[in-house]
């Protein structure tokens, strides 16, 4: 006989840190108010008595929100932990939430939809002397991270540089499990058939890959070893003994609020119970807009760098750190705090693009892709297109697929550009096709077997066609192929 099955706890859970946190404190404020005092009276609660306890907080909360104590938009996230815990111990179907949830108030539209601009950040770094907060406020501004990105694992292991016009910007892997390395991560992304989990890829711009090197630096000069396993940012000295070593979210909140709260022009304005401008979303808000807003960057990709799953792409496109980042430093310019650094970094730009143009790589791009685009295979199918609304029988429009299938199936690349320019020339020159001018080792008898046999091939399947009986309705006739003439036209 088994014994009765232990009670399955929050902080067992694959939870996250943050939201173990979030339903162990909303459970606290319900257990404050109930008769109910733990996790075990609750899961052990009678169904009845339980029913009425959670109608009589419901009433509670509607009280404080009437009182303007707590907002609307909070009532539902009070139930999460509890529905959480009755869920996971065999309780799902015991409570009948439509009752609770028919008294649960309108949610009211959402204040701290205000960004951050680039210059309160500014004023921001101006006010504090010390080189970790500095580089903080730029992770943050750089990157758009979620709140609670500090209470994930932020490690030495999960930092990599990348190279961007002579400047070097951080790649930075946020949400990442501790024992997961840039390496690790890379090596998912570039197979189709494995998930990529939770963690996803952030950049640094080279301004504030600049202040955490210079926060490093200072750590290294008070004799700190690094290693890949230690933390990004580290606790006040004072504090690091207290469980990990590592800044918390907490911390970070704390140390932009010190910030702002000394700085008149910071000062925010409160709607409601919120304030226009989120402490720490605030610098989200602003990442999201600059990438989103610049026509340039991949909304798709833009969508990944800050940690989106919507829709289909959220769950099926997979691209890698290097595809990322390119879309990311478009960006770059915008997401830079100091007026100089941009400045620093636009004549940067002009002088590679100068550069490039003055050995040709650029003029060989843009030449590449002329050529791409009207005999690459865009052009040919465009060319193709053309023909068929210029052709003037069925026979015709036949005709031009075969001949079409002949050459994107045969013919290598080189050759199929060729053969395009050639046709391109005849047409301007007015004059008949010059075969040898696109294959100088073109043979017309060779080449007309070879399309003898490839024409075989393609009216053997159009003479099933023609013997595949006419099931459709009567009047719907089904149109025969002369066999004989297209032989004729195809082996000319």
């Amino acid at each position: 006989m088994y014994k009765e099955a232990e009670k399955i706890t929050i902080q067992e859970s694959n939870l996250s840190t943050a939201t173990k946190k979030e339903y162990d404190f909303r459970l606290g404020l319900f257990y404050r108010f109930s008769p109910i005092k733990s996790d075990k009276e609750l899961i052990d609660c009678p169904t009845d008595e339980l029913q009425a306890i959670l109608v009589d907080y419901t009433r509670h909360l509607i009280k404080r929100v009437n009182n303007d104590e707590l907002s609307a938009n909070t009532v539902p996230k009070m139930f999460r932990g509890i529905k959480w815990l009755l869920n996971s111990n065999y309780r799902e179907n015991d409570i009948k939430w439509k009752p609770i949830e028919a008294l649960f108030p309108k949610s009211v539209k959402r204040s701290g939809y205000k960004a951050w601009t680039t210059e309160q950040i500014a004023l921001m770094l101006e006010n504090t002397s010390d080189l970790r907060n500095k580089a903080v406020i730029h992770f943050q501004a750089s990157t758009g991270g979620r709140v609670g990105v500090h209470d994930h694992p932020l490690l030495m292991k999960h930092l990599t540089m990348m190279e961007w016009n002579g400047h070097g910007c951080y790649a930075v892997l946020l949400y990442a499990d501790e024992d997961e390395t840039v390496e690790e991560k890379d090596q998912r992304d570039k197979q189709d058939d494995v998930q990529g989990g939770n963690s996803y890829w952030s950049f640094l711009t080279p301004e504030a890959t600049d202040y955490l090197d210079r926060y490093f630096d200072e750590r290294k000069r008070k004799n700190e070893v690094f290693t890949k396993d230690t933390p990004i940012f580290l606790k006040d000295e004072v504090r690091q003994n207290l469980g990990s070593r590592q800044l918390s979210d907490t911390n970070v909140t704390s140390i932009i609020y010190r910030i702002i709260n000394d700085v008149p022009e910071l000062k925010r304005k409160k709607k409601g119970r919120r304030y226009d401008v989120q402490m720490n979303h605030g610098f989200r808000k602003r990442t999201n807009t600059i990438l989103k807003l610049e026509s340039e960057v991949n909304s798709n990709i833009a969508e990944k760098i800050l940690g989106h799953k919507n829709g289909l792409d959220g769950v099926y496109l997979a691209p890698t750190r290097q595809q990322c980042f390119e879309e990311f430093v478009k960006g770059i310019s915008q997401l830079t705090i100091s007026d100089s650094q941009r400045q620093k970094i636009t004549i940067r730009n002009l002088e590679k693009e100068k550069s490039d143009y003055e050995d040709g790589s650029k003029i060989k791009k843009l030449e590449k892709r002329i050529e791409d685009l009207e005999y690459g295979k865009e052009g040919r199918a465009a060319e193709y297109a053309k023909s068929m609304l210029h052709a003037k029988s069925d026979l015709g429009k036949l005709f031009n697929t075969v001949v079409t299938l002949v050459i994107e199936g045969i013919w290598p690349e080189e050759k199929k550009r060729k053969f395009m320019k050639e046709i391109k020339m005849s047409r301007l020159e007015n004059r008949e096709i010059n075969l040898a001018a696109y294959d100088p080792d073109y043979d017309e008898e060779e080449e007309k077997k070879h399309r003898h046999k490839y024409a075989l091939k393609l009216i053997e399947q159009l003479e099933k066609q023609n013997n595949i009986p006419n099931n459709d309705e009567p009047w719907i006739k089904r149109p025969k192929i002369d066999m004989n003439r297209l032989m004729k036209e195809l082996t000319a």
